[in-house]
């Protein structure tokens, strides 16, 4: 009976840490959201809540690596247990990522000095919807342990990487022919690269999905759109 109760109690920790990680990533997809929104509106309010609410997101990382040390500390793990315990907190490090670029959006957005531009509007609103969407469907792979969902999310961001090439190539254009775009150009530069290296960071979360589930890394390179690192 003890060691079907500490059974018991080890899959509510296991249960326990994955409600958290779940939350994590419900917060970073928040703070992108309203960050990717307070570029586009210029809505400096909403970057400020933004750029605030970013502690957040840094409390429940710390929140799951302190409860996976005490459960890894009390708890003989079997492997498929200590894949997803350590998973967990990988997890949560690229997740923290993610809310890291929402909140370094929001910084940026505050100290643009002119409104955004339809056409760079609307590649930034579908990056932002594209990682958004990677997200989702990454952690879903999570939730249902599903290898396979995880294995189409991590080769699914090659546009993504298209459209960040196009939208570098439009900003650096628009230096080129007005200097007084420049200001606002490099800031939005370093909004498009931190979009890009978010999906990348939900490609390595679903490699830690799959990981976790399988026991196998995935194998081959990740597809890439040539020119983008």
């Amino acid at each position: 009976m003890p060691k079907k109760h500490t059974r018991e109690l080890f899959d509510q920790d296991l249960r326990t840490l994955h409600e958290e990680v779940q939350r994590l990533a419900a917060q970073a997809a928040q703070e992108l959201e309203g960050a990717i929104r307070a570029l586009l509106q210029s809505d400096r309010a909403l970057a400020d809540e933004v750029v605030a609410s970013d502690l957040t997101a840094d409390y429940q990382q710390e929140q799951i690596n302190q409860h996976m040390r005490i459960v890894l500390a009390r708890q003989q793990a079997m492997a498929g247990d200590l894949r997803e315990i350590l998973a967990a907190a990988r997890i949560a490090a690229h997740l923290e990522r993610l809310a890291d670029y929402a909140k370094n959006t929001a910084k940026r957005a505050r100290v643009l000095t002119k409104k955004v531009d339809a056409q760079v509007s609307a590649q930034f609103s579908w990056m932002g919807d594209r990682v958004a969407a990677m997200l989702r469907q990454v952690m879903q792979a999570y939730d249902e342990r599903n290898a396979d969902e995880a294995n189409v999310a991590w080769s699914s961001d090659a546009d993504l990487d298209r459209i960040y090439a196009s939208l570098f190539a439009h900003l650096l254009q628009q230096m080129e022919q007005d200097v007084t775009s420049i200001h606002d150009a490099i800031q939005l530069l370093f909004v498009a690269k931190g979009l890009e290296r978010a999906g990348d960071h939900v490609t390595d979360i679903a490699e830690e999905v799959y990981l976790m589930v399988t026991g196998s890394a995935l194998q081959g390179p990740r597809p890439k759109v040539d020119g983008v690192e």
